[in-house]
């Protein structure tokens, strides 16, 4: 696979992160990427140079994703999971609709954040989220607690030792 662009938007369509990725493993639902500081980033505040290094995990049948990010110098940054539809990736571009909540990890910290509850209730009133898509947001959210709780792959601090060249899996 060559590099794809990884484009999420809003639920209304308007843009909210656009940029490239290198895909490292495709399997059936899953789809691993990979994105070094220095890539240009598309977004809804503009456009700007990337500063992370981030390894992705985008599902084609989980309503989440999760970027794994480290700072350029490589020291681990946090585990973050967007609240999301499920990802696309086969019309030659990574899509997803980003649903506002986040679930962080920051490194180094003894608990999870739930992060844009505000932007949530006010994106789900302005943009009319259907009942059954908050319902699957916050279904989501806890299964993403617990996945960090039971500290299954990838979803663990562990995953901070994978360097590009290594082979994506568990240690």
């Amino acid at each position: 696979m060559t590099e794809l662009p990884l484009h999420s938007t809003k639920y209304d369509g308007s843009l909210h992160y656009r940029f490239m990725t290198r895909p490292l493993r495709e399997s059936p639902g899953e789809l691993v990427t990979y994105s070094p500081p220095g890539q240009r980033v598309e977004s809804y505040r503009g456009a700007s140079t990337g500063v992370m290094h981030m390894l992705s995990y985008l599902w084609s049948g989980r309503h989440f994703n999760l970027h794994i990010c480290w700072h350029e110098d490589w020291r681990p940054r946090n585990l973050y999971v967007n609240i999301a539809t499920p990802a696309t990736w086969h019309d030659g571009a990574v899509r997803y609709v980003d649903l506002d909540l986040d679930v962080i990890l920051r490194h180094g910290a003894a608990a999870l954040h739930l992060d844009d509850e505000d932007e949530f209730e006010v994106h789900r009133t302005k943009w009319s989220y259907p009942e059954d898509l908050v319902a699957r947001c916050h279904t989501a959210v806890e299964e993403v607690r617990a996945l960090f709780a039971k500290g299954d792959w990838p979803f663990t601090e562990k995953a901070y030792a994978w360097r590009p060249g290594d082979e994506i899996g568990r240690p």
